[in-house]
């Protein structure tokens, strides 16, 4: 049983991880200037695409979070 309260851990950790990252891509977004529109457009729509990604990796670490409390 030690085993999946590590991997639970670990999980949790990069939950964390991949929230911050979510974060800081929010803020980013929030302050970014309107200095060349275009460059701003691509920028914001490559950070949603990150942050979509590390939403569903966030997801994913739930789900793995769920599952290993169902098995212990």
């Amino acid at each position: 049983m030690p085993h999946y309260e590590q991997v639970r851990h670990a999980m949790s950790a990069r939950k964390h991880g991949l929230e911050s990252i979510v974060d800081g891509i929010k803020n980013r977004k929030n302050g970014m200037q309107d200095e060349n529109h275009e460059v701003e457009e691509k920028m914001i729509h490559k950070l949603n695409q990150i942050e979509a990604e590390a939403k569903d990796m966030i997801s994913h670490c739930e789900q793995t979070e769920s599952a290993l409390r169902r098995e212990i």
